[in-house]
């Protein structure tokens, strides 16, 4: 009988001190390292998300921003001026490349809240759609910077227009599958798309 009591006591402990052993638990994140990143339910989110991970030089939670089937597309103009490799940009190429410019700016000696900066600003007469399913383009104009490199450095900013094709999975969660990237529309030479300053750390 003593025994009866004690392990009704105890169950009676687990049941009311344990509510929350039930509930749901917190979604885990690429990289919790105190670089903000929010569950990607709607494309917007994806690009704060990359911009977060860009600046705070987090390659997991960057390429958590793109599809497994991620393609980079460079600006056939800058194909045809520079002899960098453009061919072929694909997931890993993408992750290597970003590892390198992450490694690059680390080692340049700048303050660590200068060593990298991504703006993306909508694009007028390219409104996001209110409501995309499955896939969607989104346009934005663009101004990174990679703390001394040669082709974004501060003095110098990548410059440019990106168009995202963005796909949604089975989880609702979007991601980036194809960054199509175009020199701005006032381009004058002054300052480099993201492709050609990237395809410099390939």
């Amino acid at each position: 009988m003593k025994t009866l009591l004690i392990l009704s006591g105890v169950c009676v402990l687990l049941i009311t001190g344990s509510c929350s052993f039930f509930d749901p638990r917190d979604p885990q994140y690429p990289n919790p390292g105190g670089i903000p990143w929010y569950q990607p339910y709607a494309p917007s989110t994806v690009i704060l998300n990359l911009s977060n991970s860009f600046e705070g030089r987090s390659i997991s939670m960057f390429m958590a921003c793109c599809d497994s089937s991620y393609m980079f597309l460079a600006n056939d103009a800058d194909i045809a001026e520079f002899s960098y490799d453009f061919s072929n940009w694909d997931y890993e190429v993408e992750q290597n490349t970003v590892l390198n410019i992450f490694a690059a700016v680390e080692s340049s000696g700048f303050p660590d809240d200068s060593l990298a900066s991504f703006t993306m600003i909508a694009v007028a007469g390219f409104p996001d759609p209110v409501a995309p399913s499955d896939s969607v383009e989104i346009f934005r104009d663009y101004e990174i910077v990679a703390a001394g490199s040669d082709f974004c450095g501060w003095d110098n900013p990548a410059r440019g227009r990106v168009m995202f094709l963005m796909v949604e999975n089975n989880y609702g969660l979007w991601s980036i599958k194809r960054w199509f990237d175009y020199r701005p529309e006032d381009y004058a030479g002054e300052h480099y798309t993201w492709g050609v300053a990237k395809a410099t750390y390939r």
